[in-house]
């Protein structure tokens, strides 16, 4: 692993070929350093048709903040000249950076006579990131990179195997056929936020399916569990109102007389009024005023939703279970029995823990307004997009700085 300022090894064979991994912090930098361990046994053993050792490999790890261009944009071609120096066969990007080709997902970016590829990990959704990692960095180079070399069986994906990390439906989209050809139409037409200068070729995912896995990826790579912690003021006035559902009995009936539609719709409403307030009082979502950056400022409100949606649930879920078990250890069997005029068991006491998690969690709500502003930001968006928002501002606001100077 190395830093953006760490001159590339000196003991480099010269016979020896290098991968570069460029990563981002996080997410990314953990899955090249898993995977840089792995590819070079199967990069030697795919060398040679019959699977023996071939060429040694190696994998060498940058980790790098990507950054945009004042209009948003990745320039993938620059960030390779920027590594140029280190002598790499290719060099292969990890990003957390949501990709698109028109309306279409995109699993992988390359340009081939560049030697230079991207990977977008929330492409490849929630589970299974690594191995669908590696095998995408190896049908990369055997395809691209190094064409000479085939799969191979024995401990090497085959074929098909590779395959499996590529949806069976993917569809290639290819600039250079499009400035070759004179191809205008619709399929051909590439508007990404990542700028291959009409060099690229954009692996994009089928329909709603690949819109759905990036969608899961995107929420994945947001970690809503760390929403939680950040919402300890709202978990504070949640178990205070849950707390009242247990100990004032005239609230007892309630969830005895309720249907489990009716309680079911009382947690969808009590769910989303946490959910609205968060989003709102935080600012969490975002209006774009270029129309062609609309339909990512849409895609990152979506997984800002999904996200909150998914920390507040968990929320619900720890609350709901301190609710039934402060309802066993405090209500009596038979004081409770004899409020609600039948024998009483486990499932009076898990509606009633139902019901008063609902009352905590409106109550909640508005303990969510107390939260860290940026500790639900950070939760609520992924980190290296912030940072890189963050950082094209600044640029922004220099440049303009330096302009009136």
């Amino acid at each position: 692993m190395t830093d953006d300022d760490t001159p590339p090894s000196e003991h480099t064979h010269s016979d020896e070929r290098v991968i570069g991994l460029i990563a981002e912090p996080g997410l990314a930098e953990d899955v090249a350093r898993d995977v840089a361990s792995e590819l070079p046994a199967i990069l030697s053993r795919c060398a040679d048709g019959d699977g023996s050792s071939g060429s040694p490999w190696r994998v060498e790890v940058v980790r790098h903040l990507l950054p945009l261009d004042p209009t948003g944009n990745l320039r993938l071609l620059d960030v390779a000249r920027d590594h140029r120096s280190h002598s790499w066969a290719a060099t292969i990007v990890l990003t957390e950076l949501p990709r698109r080709v028109g309306t279409r997902p995109i699993l992988a970016d390359c340009a081939p006579e560049h030697g230079v590829g991207l990977v977008s990990l929330t492409a490849l959704g929630a589970f299974g990131i690594r191995r669908k990692t590696r095998k995408l960095l190896v049908h990369l180079v055997t395809t691209y990179f190094a064409p000479e070399m085939e799969p191979t069986t024995g401990g090497v994906p085959d074929n098909s195997q590779q395959g499996a990390a590529l949806p069976r439906r993917y569809r290639t989209v290819d600039e250079r056929e499009r400035h070759d050809e004179g191809v205008q139409d619709i399929e051909h037409t590439v508007e990404t936020n990542v700028e291959l200068d009409g060099a690229g070729l954009h692996y994009a995912l089928p329909g709603i399916r690949g819109q759905t896995q990036l969608l899961a990826g995107m929420v994945r790579a947001n970690r809503p569990w760390r929403l939680v912690p950040s919402l300890s003021p709202a978990l504070a006035g949640a178990l205070a109102g849950a707390a009242f559902g247990i100990f004032y009995s005239s609230i007892w009936q309630l969830p005895d007389a309720s249907s489990i539609a009716r309680l079911a719709l009382v947690t969808v409403l009590s769910i989303a009024s946490m959910i609205a307030w968060l989003v709102l009082s935080n600012s969490l979502w975002e209006r774009s005023p270029d129309a062609r950056t609309r339909h990512f400022s849409t895609l990152y409100n979506a997984a800002t939703l999904l996200t909150v949606t998914t920390g507040v649930a968990i929320m619900f879920l720890l609350l709901f279970t301190a609710t039934f078990l402060g309802a066993c250890v405090v209500i009596p069997t038979g004081y409770l029995s004899r409020t609600l005029q039948h024998p009483a068991g486990l499932s009076d006491r898990a509606t009633l823990a139902w019901l008063a998690a609902c009352l905590g969690t409106l109550a909640g709500a508005l303990g969510s307004g107390l939260a860290d502003e940026e500790t639900v930001r950070n939760a609520a968006y992924s980190r290296r997009e912030r940072e890189r928002q963050d950082r094209r501002a600044a640029a922004e606001a220099q440049a303009e700085q330096n302009s009136q100077g």
